[in-house]
């Protein structure tokens, strides 16, 4: 039986999340940032709220991010397959003169012993 797929307003919540999180903000700061209550962005947070555009830009604003930065959903996946499905559809998609770009930087990532 597979997994059944998460909610956009879910993966957005955990992108927002974890932009906050690699600034070290709490709720509460990023609410005051971006003239929202904390309690709001945590349902939002959450996947519990569909936040409007405008939410979203003051968001994106007080995060220091472009607004299309909050639904780059490729950084939020958890399963080994979605990753090397996603790997495997960027390998393909170079072409051939740049396919050895990404094997350099696995290699310095990831020595082989």
């Amino acid at each position: 039986m597979s997994k059944p797929k998460e909610s956009p307003n879910v993966l957005l919540g955990r992108r927002i999340r974890s932009l906050r999180i690699q600034k070290k903000w709490t709720q509460q700061k990023l609410g005051e940032k971006a003239d929202i209550n904390y309690k709001f962005l945590g349902e939002i947070e959450r996947g519990q709220q569909n936040p409007s555009f405008g939410v979203l830009a003051k968001i994106a604003a007080a995060l220091n991010v472009d607004l299309p930065e909050l639904f780059r959903f490729d950084h939020e996946m958890s399963d080994r397959k979605g990753i090397e499905a996603s790997i495997t559809h960027i390998l393909k998609a170079l072409p051939d003169q740049d396919l050895s770009r990404p094997l350099l930087v696995l290699r310095v990532l990831y020595p082989l012993k």
